[in-house]
Parts: C-alpha cells; structure tokens; sequence
C-alpha cells in the first residue's frame, strides 16, 4: 500500500460530474492510470468517479472534485485529507466522530466541553482526518448520516452539517445519567457496533469494579485498599468496627459528590462528612455505628456505595493531595504516560478534585517537599511508572471493548507506599491550554486519542 498523500480537495462546480482531479505525482503514487475509474470513500460513504491528471501548471498539494461527488459522500470543501489507497480504490482520510452530550444555542456549541471538542478536531485535521462531533441522537440510520457539528479553525466558527457515519468513534459522553437513557443507550449500542473495534472508551468503570479487577490480580493486588460494596447494614457494620476511619463512595459517582468520610471515636460515637453538589461540606454526628447506617442505610443502597479504609495519606502544606496519570494510546496503539502531576484539595476540602478548587502542581515538586531524599523521590517515581505498565495491562485483560485513555488518582501514604484511589475510563484533560512546559503536554493530552483514533482506523479499517 502507498504511503498517503496530504492534499486539499477543493470542489469546483463547473468540473464535469463524477471527475477527480489529481496532482501529477499524487496518480504516480497510487498507481492510477489517467482516465480510470475508481470507487472513492468517506467515512461510511462511497461512489465511482472517474481520475483525471491535473494540468501541470496546477498548484500542487491539491485536487479537485465534482460538486456532484461532493454531496453524494457529504464532504465539507476545501478538506485537507490524507489521501490513501483502500480495498478497491480511493479513501478519503478517516473520519472521526467524537459521540457526546451535546448542548446548543443558535445553531452553535456550548458548554464547558466546547474548549476540548475544539482542540480534538483540531488535531484530527493535523493528523489528515476530517473530525466532527455529535449526539447519539442525531444519527439517521435509514439516509445514513449523521448530522454533527464541524470546527471551521479558519473563521473559528462551528459549522452544523450532514457527515457520513463515521470510521472510528471516540466516546466523551461524560455523564452517566445521559448515556443510561433508553434512547441514547439504543443509539450508542448500535453505532458502537458498527464501527466495533474502532470505538474506545465507550464505558464508565464503577469504584466496585475497579476494586474487584484490581484486588484479582497478582501484579496490581497490593495496590488497592481493603474495601465492600455495602450490601447490608449487618455487613457495613462489620466493616466499620474493623476501620475506624472510612470513606464511602457512590459506586457510580464523579467530582467527589456523595462522597462520606466517617470518623469512630473510642467511645463509640460516629462523626461524618458529606459532600454535596457544589463542593460544600455536610458535617453531622451519630450516637454509635448502629444509629448512623439507621439513617444512612437509605442512602448507601441506594447510590450503591463502596466502603473503603481512610489511608493514612500524606499531605502537602497541611493539604490533602493525590496524584494523577494521565494514561494515553498514541498512533502506535501504545500506551504512554502524557501527564503526571498532583492535584492539591482546598483548605478543609475531603477530595482534591480540580473541578471544585483544587490545584496542580508537578509531582517531583511536592514529593522533594514531603521526602527524605532524593532516593526516596526517585523510588516513588519509579513505582509510578510500574503502575502506568500494571494497571492498564490488567484493565484490558478484564474490560470488554477497546479502551484509549485513562486517569488514575493515587494517593502516598505515611509509609511511602502508593495506592490506586481511583480509576477514569474518561478523564477529564484541562481545556485551557497553559503556557510554558505545560503547553506542550497540554496539548499532546488532546492530540494522542487522535492518533489512537487514525491507528484504530490503518490497522482495522477496508481489512
């Protein structure tokens, strides 16, 4: 197969219908002859044009297309696209659908994940795919399109347009409550079918499987403290008269929302925290353990909850703080480590979530502060980067479907060990991109699934 050809397809309607204008050494390369017929393809479109060579005096980089192909693959103007061989004929680039929650005003996108979608189609470009985004609802199966929005980044506006289904789909559909409806559920399904293996990160992993994965499995055993999912009042009970100290975590939570931490005193007497929506704390006191699952049974059912042991974690300036990996598949299916750093809570704060207050600073900073030594700082860094090795190659051992990305939230106790606090099968990666040596990571964070996507698509895609 030939290596592809970056060219700008430009549509020219006064071209004589069903014609492909090719540069000169873009025909060379493919192996086609002046005047054949060949099948082209988009995404999940395709038809017959016949391929013509460009005059020489024509600018090179570039090709021309009839109007009339033009609408029949729903192709934007002007996209510059890897032009590569596939089975039978000619592809188009591939073309990348990022399936989200999609929130409009006036034709337009809104919402705090606009910044990423952003950033994304502007890697997809880079990378010679055309990139959109859009709701599982939006797909007309029976006319076999998808209507989703395009970033145009040369008048920085977004454009609402029919595109053909698309080739590979990365899923940032980050709320639970969404994807569990009957419809969405429905869309998503038969669109991840479709494209199956070229959809990845489509599911959210809950704090129960997580533990359960990890606990099963030799290398990352050790890694994850003792834990249940709350059953029954009897079993919860059990369990706080082994721990004095323990979180309880909504099995199916994010942001910290829900999370309790609670406190037995010597003499029995229960005290807790609880966050809510918002990021404010709700403290309270309960006689004994008894009284306290009396009036928080309820609750821990219903969320369900994972009751976890409070590790004894260091802090940083009298602050709780966690560190997190950013882990990422790059374009040759690998996984690579694209950011670590630890995320600082606010003053009084039970979790450091960054999307209630917390701060991020680098971790070889905050470890050199809370260590020994430069030895004790370089063990730790060490078992950080075992654990980016460990524990994805657990996850795809047990997870159904094709995962990209990871965020892992771990925590350093007062022992200097490390444990897994937490798993994202969809992190969240800062929007605003920083200056300095963080620009360069920042944007790599966006630019990797891109990669992943295109990999997905060479080695799985007209096979």
């Amino acid at each position: 197969m030939a290596n592809p050809t970056r060219i700008r397809i430009d549509t020219v309607s006064s071209l004589q219908g069903g014609v492909l204008l090719l540069p000169k050494l873009a025909m060379k390369s493919l192996q086609l002859a002046n005047g054949s017929m060949c099948r082209v393809a988009y995404g999940g479109r395709e038809t017959r044009v016949q391929v013509r060579e460009l005059p020489a005096k024509a600018e090179q980089g570039r090709a021309q297309l009839a109007e009339d192909v033009r609408r029949e693959l729903l192709m934007p103007d002007s996209a510059r696209v890897d032009l590569l061989q596939s089975t039978g004929g000619l592809r188009f680039g591939y073309v990348l659908g990022i399936i989200a929650q999609l929130k409009t005003e006036s034709e337009t996108l809104v919402g705090q994940q606009v910044p990423v979608f952003k950033h994304l189609l502007n890697a997809a470009e880079e990378e010679g795919m055309t990139g959109y985004v859009f709701s599982p609802l939006d797909i007309e199966w029976e006319q076999d399109f998808v209507t989703g929005y395009a970033w145009d980044s040369s008048h920085r506006v977004w454009r609402r347009r029919r595109m053909p289904m698309p080739d590979v789909v990365y899923d940032q559909i980050v709320s639970r409550v969404f994807q569990k409806r009957d419809d969405v559920a429905e869309q998503r399904e038969r669109l991840l079918k479709m494209v199956r293996p070229r959809g990845f990160n489509p599911d959210f992993f809950d704090k129960s499987q997580v533990h359960t994965w990890l606990s099963g499995a030799p290398r990352t055993k050790n890694l994850v403290p003792d834990a249940i999912t709350f059953k029954t009042s009897t079993q919860a009970s059990q369990f706080l008269y082994r721990h004095s100290d323990v979180y309880m975590k909504p099995i199916h939570g994010s942001l910290g929302i829900g999370i309790l931490r609670l406190k037995r005193r010597p003499e029995g007497q229960v005290q807790y925290q609880m966050k809510k929506k918002g990021g404010a704390l709700v403290q309270g006191t309960a006689g004994s353990i008894s009284e306290f699952l009396k009036k928080f049974a309820p609750r821990l059912r219903k969320g369900p909850y994972l009751i976890q042991e409070t590790l004894r974690l260091k802090t940083w300036q009298g602050r709780p703080f966690d560190i997190r990996l950013l882990l990422q598949k790059d374009g040759t299916g690998k996984w690579n480590r694209t950011k670590t750093f630890c995320r600082i809570a606010q003053d009084g704060d039970i979790t450091s979530n960054l999307s209630t207050g917390g701060d991020a600073l680098a971790v070889k900073a905050v470890l050199k502060d809370i260590l020994p030594g430069d030895k004790a700082v370089n063990r730790v860094m060490r078992e950080l980067s075992q654990i980016a090795e460990d524990v994805p190659a657990v996850l795809e051992a047990t997870v159904e479907g094709t995962l990209g990305e990871l965020g892992l939230d771990l925590g350093l106790d007062e022992n200097g060990k490390i444990w897994v606090i937490e798993i994202n099968s969809k992190p969240w990666k800062k929007p605003n991109i920083e200056d300095g040596e963080w620009r360069e990571l920042s944007l790599l964070a966006f630019a990797r699934p891109v990669q992943f996507a295109k990999y997905l698509c060479q080695t799985t895609r007209d096979r």
